[in-house]
């Protein structure tokens, strides 16, 4: 996403990072890591030469992005494109933490990928499953029933590159994760807010998104029109805001299968 970079993401990211103790030595594995910049998150609060980091995407775009990044000045980092949707590719007991940030919607048996986690695990070892819960986006505005009906379209939204999506993942991480058995562990939740309607905040780069729902006819011209131009008016006036929830699964690895 072009707003990966923005202030809010990286306090949200490095949220994220903050739930588990990133180890000395051992593997930590990113699946669904995109550009990697969770991945280099992670690297740069842990300086230690005996840990290794694998990131691992499906798309072989984002790949190329996060190899010809930051991280191929650290020997400890290695991007692979490999499909998720099917075994993982590493022995069981083999990883020391696996993260994974919004990219369970997109997966069509995200138990069958809760217990493919749990296999590579070491027993003790950490996962954290992240993912905004896209029915929970709130914007203040006049229409209570138009903003309703835009966020429950975007909710709702299999963009073209999915092969499945589910807008509550976020609420459902709990089921899903602690449903296998395998962990231990806890739900966490952060909100997001913004006050400013411009690029990059994460808020503004989701209204252009709502765009692209009326191109698609899934949601009204009419509708996005005087959205949009009532946070124009309510951003010029002081009074824009926006959140959406974010929650995090977070679960040791227990002894037995």
């Amino acid at each position: 996403m072009s707003d990966a970079g923005s202030d809010d993401v990286r306090e949200h990211r490095d949220w994220l990072a903050s739930l588990v103790p990133i180890p000395e030595r051992g593997l930590w594995v990113d699946l669904g890591c995109g550009r990697g910049d969770d991945v280099l998150t992670v690297a740069s609060l842990q300086p230690s030469a005996d840990l290794r980091l694998i990131g691992i995407d499906s798309s072989m775009n984002a790949i190329a992005a996060a190899r010809s990044g930051q991280a191929a000045s650290d020997s400890r980092i290695e991007f692979r494109a490999e499909k998720i949707e099917a075994a993982l590719p590493f022995a069981s007991g083999s990883v020391d933490v696996v993260f994974s940030n919004n990219l369970v919607e997109c997966l069509s048996d995200p138990e069958f990928f809760a217990r493919e986690i749990g296999r590579i695990l070491k027993p003790g070892g950490w996962a954290i499953a992240a993912h905004w819960d896209w029915d929970s986006q709130i914007w203040d505005a006049h229409d209570k029933s138009r903003v309703r009906r835009l966020v429950q379209a975007f909710a709702d939204w299999q963009q073209g590159w999915m092969d499945h999506s589910d807008g509550w993942m976020g609420r459902r991480l709990w089921g899903v994760f602690n449903g296998s058995g395998l962990f231990r562990g806890s739900i966490h939740a952060r909100v997001m807010t913004n006050t400013t309607f411009a690029p990059p905040w994460y808020g503004h780069a989701r209204v252009q998104d709502l765009g692209a729902l009326v191109q698609r006819g899934l949601a009204s011209e009419a509708d996005y029109t005087e959205f949009v131009s009532e946070q124009d008016d309510l951003s010029a006036t002081g009074k824009y805001f926006y959140g959406i929830t974010g929650f995090a699964y977070v679960g040791k690895r227990t002894s037995s299968a």
